[in-house]
């Protein structure tokens, strides 16, 4: 569990941004029902209701992630497996874009002539011009 006390910082993190992400999503969900429903504005309390509850469920999130061992073991596997990654170099990574770019450019540029080509050739047979 030595491997668990070094990660936690990660872990951690993880939880809150999983947290984040529930907060802003109800508080999203709820503002949209406001908007749209005018049955849902008149609900008492709708207020507190659109700041509470989204931060009720983004602590719960957070609790129940951080007192769950079967999640913390998880990510502390995660954590582990890309501690191993081996990154490219920025210079690799420049050169395998350039490669790509250039590549999309010249299969583009034989399509378009493609397209073209036969464009001429099917609008000629359509007008049936067959010089």
């Amino acid at each position: 569990m030595s491997g668990a006390m070094d990660n936690r910082k990660i872990i951690l993190s993880a939880y809150a941004a999983a947290s984040l992400i529930i907060w802003f999503l109800t508080r999203s969900a709820i503002n949209a029902l406001r908007l749209e429903w005018y049955a849902f504005r008149r609900i008492p309390g709708i207020d507190w209701i659109q700041e509470g509850v989204p931060f009720a469920l983004a602590a719960a999130t957070f609790v129940i992630l951080f007192f769950h061992p079967r999640a913390t073991t998880f990510l502390d596997e995660v954590v582990v497996e890309l501690k191993k990654v081996s990154w490219s170099s920025r210079e690799d990574v420049t050169r395998s874009t350039t490669v790509v770019v250039i590549c999309i450019i010249v299969a583009s540029l034989i399509l378009a002539s493609f397209d073209l080509v036969w464009g001429k050739v099917i609008g000629a047979l359509l007008k049936g011009n067959w010089t």
